[in-house]
């Protein structure tokens, strides 16, 4: 292979590079599998084992070993890890997860994400998710225990701000029920399934244009040779 074509496979494969890079992107919040157990994220429901009266909740790796009377199953992430198991609040405005003082780049789209599961079948949650106060997009409502494990996502706009709080709001206040588990939260620059950001996509095909001209114009000499 001549030098050039050497020089654009290389082009092609640092973009390639470049692209796993920005699928890969990194997590901006901490703990958000709850590998970590009650670290780095706050709540106004009290931690508590049994996770038995309202405002309450535990990490854990089942949500039948939280209360007796919720389903039987296994984290998001792996099937045997932690997940947040959460009894919720009568009392409106609670806080159920949050996390602050995230630090974000100004006037960059973030990708929101996290996924819930209802653990007993009466009254599902509906949870409201924000960002600095504003709400991102509408209103989740969970779904039946037989849906498993849901994904709420969003993007959003950092526009001015230099960093972000984050908070999870339960808007059902009902006693019986209105129980669920979250797992796998994350805010990131990258939107889930790895897509690569136009940068990337931009150098990689011209990484493949410019190689593939060069084989035709090689099989072009080759033939009048």
């Amino acid at each position: 292979m001549s030098l050039k074509l050497n020089f654009l496979a290389a082009t092609v494969l640092a973009a390639a590079a470049l692209a796993t890079s920005a699928g890969a992107s990194t997590n901006l919040v901490d703990n958000g599998d709850f590998s970590g157990g009650y670290s780095d994220f706050h709540s106004d429901y009290g931690a508590l084992v049994p996770t038995t009266p309202p405002a309450t909740y535990s990490i854990g790796t089942n949500p039948s070993g939280a209360h007796p009377s919720w389903a039987d199953f296994g984290d998001h992430t792996t099937g045997f890890g932690n997940m947040m198991i959460v009894n919720g609040a009568e009392a409106a405005g609670a806080i159920v997860w949050g996390q602050a003082n995230i630090t974000v780049d100004a006037q960059t789209t973030y990708f929101f994400s996290t996924w819930i599961a209802t653990t007993f079948a009466d009254a599902p949650a509906e949870l409201n998710f924000s960002i600095n106060g504003a709400n991102l997009d509408s209103t989740f409502t969970a779904g039946a225990i037989s849906a498993g494990w849901q994904q709420f996502f969003a993007s959003w706009n950092s526009g001015e701000a230099t960093s972000a709080d984050i908070a999870l709001v339960n808007q059902n206040l009902a006693f019986n029920g209105n129980d669920f588990a979250l797992d796998d939260i994350s805010l990131t620059t990258q939107a889930p399934g790895g897509i690569p950001e136009p940068a990337s996509w931009a150098l990689m095909i011209l990484g493949f244009g410019a190689t593939g001209a060069a084989l035709r114009r090689r099989r072009m000499a080759a033939a009048a040779a």
